[in-house]
């Protein structure tokens, strides 16, 4: 019997697969999530990212093992050409290939330096960002992922754990949090928060902001967290990207800071203000057991959190991935999609 805050191990999301730059033109890669997983390459020609589902539609072997041929992704078995829109071009032998038979496709984005894929047919909603920092506006530096033996939910739930910001992080509430449903997928949360810790970072933080420190949380979809701070001298942004993994999550950071004079100093800088910040987290919630329980006081924040997540769409574990029209649930409708 699922539990009433039980959420799916894997969502219909958009996930980071890996920076632009460890994908050059003619590449491809494996990227994987529970029970599913992805051939993601990059064409030579139009050098765009593409996306298929791993195993070759014609007798299943994993694409990733294959290679770039022009702007198509080559079966190592029997080297049928896949192109990135799911058609087969090319058959050795054939004087054409049937147009019955796809390899089921996935959206991809490329945003701040790094590679998205939406394990959907169609996006719901936008690919990650942050709302006060244009990507052309922006320095990214990508940090090293770390793995935790606990839930996704776990980790998700820390940016909208108000309590455990007094008690992990040292910070006091200058007025209540402001939570804001942008779409079904994403969850905004805005606060003003004063310093108590005494950590290094922490004078560094106090003295930047002047012990007033704005910050905006945003959730996309339970796969990407972004925190976005303005300390009045200096303004940071962090975005959290999380992948379930076995018997655990998968978390990489991505630090930013707006262009200008130093930019990549100020990038640097956000990177140490919020690794502090996320080391703080990471010391305990290895192996942790998540299961929120409505004994004593409860945060309100989080608990309306909690029921976002459940909100959201889960990944179907019987999709059938010979079908790149199957779907379901609303889609995203605002605009145009940030596919590469």
């Amino acid at each position: 019997m699922k539990s009433d805050w039980y959420v799916p191990d894997r969502l219909q999301s958009w996930y980071r697969v890996c920076a632009s730059r460890e994908l050059p033109p003619g590449k491809v890669i494996r990227w994987d999530l529970p029970g599913r997983s992805f051939a993601v390459y990059r064409g030579r020609d139009d050098c765009q990212v593409h996306a298929l589902a791993a195993h070759c539609a014609h007798m299943g072997t994993h694409l990733a093992h294959g290679q770039v041929v022009g702007d198509c992704l080559r079966c190592p078995l029997h080297h049928w050409d896949w192109s990135g829109d799911g058609a087969c071009h090319r058959i050795p032998g054939a004087d054409a290939a049937p147009k019955s038979l796809r390899q089921r496709v996935y959206p991809v984005a490329e945003r701040y330096g790094s590679v998205f894929l939406f394990n959907g047919p169609v996006p719901r909603y936008p690919a990650p960002e942050w709302s006060t920092a244009p990507e052309g506006e922006i320095v990214t530096l990508a940090g090293e992922p770390v793995r935790l033996r606990c839930p996704w939910v776990a980790v998700a739930a820390n940016g909208f754990d108000v309590q455990h910001l007094r008690t992990v992080h040292g910070r006091e509430l200058r007025m209540e949090p402001a939570l804001e449903r942008v779409d079904p997928y994403r969850l905004r949360m805005r606060y003003v928060s004063r310093v108590t810790g005494r950590a290094l970072e922490d004078r560094a933080v106090q003295l930047l902001s002047g012990d007033h420190i704005r910050v905006t949380v945003t959730c996309f979809g339970g796969a990407v967290v972004t925190v976005e701070s303005d300390l009045g001298r200096a303004r940071g942004a962090l975005m959290l990207c999380f992948r379930p993994v076995d018997e655990g999550v998968e978390i990489t950071p991505v630090f930013g800071a707006y262009r200008g004079p130093f930019a990549t100093a100020r990038a640097r800088l956000a990177r140490w203000l919020y690794s502090g910040f996320i080391r703080k987290d990471v010391a305990f919630m290895d192996d942790m057991r998540f299961h929120p329980s409505r004994g004593g006081p409860f945060d309100e924040v989080l608990n309306e959190f909690l029921e976002y997540l459940r909100q959201l769409p889960e990944d179907p574990e019987d999709i059938d991935e010979g079908d790149p029209a199957q779907s379901a649930g609303p889609r995203y409708q605002g605009g145009r999609s940030h596919e590469a």
